[in-house]
Formats: structure tokens, C-alpha cells, sequence
């Protein structure tokens, strides 16, 4: 029983924190969810916040938050730009493009910063 209640309460923290993701992903907020990710992570197996978080995520069979945030981002790149441009999706991916050439900070040129 006990294992089922750590294993459904991680699956729920990584659902709320990853809570589109896709969008608002840049390093800066990706290691502030990490940190809330470890203590919560930490405060279910009742160790120490000083414990090993190597460790502490091998016991639970997780990854970092990290690398679900962007495989979440990459499979929600692979879908806009499959989007025809005749959709509302597919006209916000050419207004994406649109901005990384002219140079603007937006989404398309996080996720092309950290491919690169």
C-alpha cells in the first residue's frame, strides 16, 4: 500500500508541476520545479534534504523533472510543426519562426537554443 501511495503521489507532482510545460520552459523555471520536485521526492521517503538526489531518484525509479519537462517540449514540437498552416496551431508555429529569425526572444528559440 505504501508503495502505491508514493508511486501515485510522484505521478501527481510531475503532472501539476509539468502542467504546460511545453510552453513555458526555460532553464530558469525548469530548476525551480526540480528543487520543489527533490524536497517533495525527499519529504515522501523521510530522509534528510541533504541525502544524495542520485540516490534518492534511483529509489524511485524517476528521472531528474528535468528531462520529462523537455521530452514533454519535443513531442509538442514534433506535433505544431505537423500542424498544417491553415489551423490556428499552425499559424502561431509561423509566428514562432517568424520571431527567432527577426531575432525576438520566444518559445521556438528555447527549445532551438537547447537542441543546439
Amino acid at each position: 500500500m505504501l508503495s502505491y501511495v508514493m508511486t501515485s503521489s510522484t505521478h501527481w507532482c510531475v503532472f501539476i508541476a509539468n502542467y504546460a510545460c511545453e510552453v513555458w520552459l526555460d532553464s530558469k523555471k525548469i530548476e525551480v520545479i526540480e528543487v520543489v520536485y527533490r524536497v517533495f521526492l525527499k519529504s515522501l521517503l523521510g530522509v534528510r534534504k541533504t541525502t544524495n538526489t542520485s540516490i534518492m531518484l534511483a529509489e524511485f525509479g524517476k528521472f531528474p523533472f528535468e528531462h520529462f519537462a523537455w521530452g514533454q517540449a519535443l513531442l509538442y514540437y514534433n506535433h505544431v510543426s505537423t500542424v498544417t498552416k491553415d489551423r490556428i496551431l499552425g499559424k502561431a508555429c509561423e509566428a514562432q519562426l517568424a520571431m527567432l529569425a527577426s531575432g525576438k526572444k520566444c518559445w521556438a528559440k528555447s527549445m532551438k537554443k537547447w537542441l543546439l
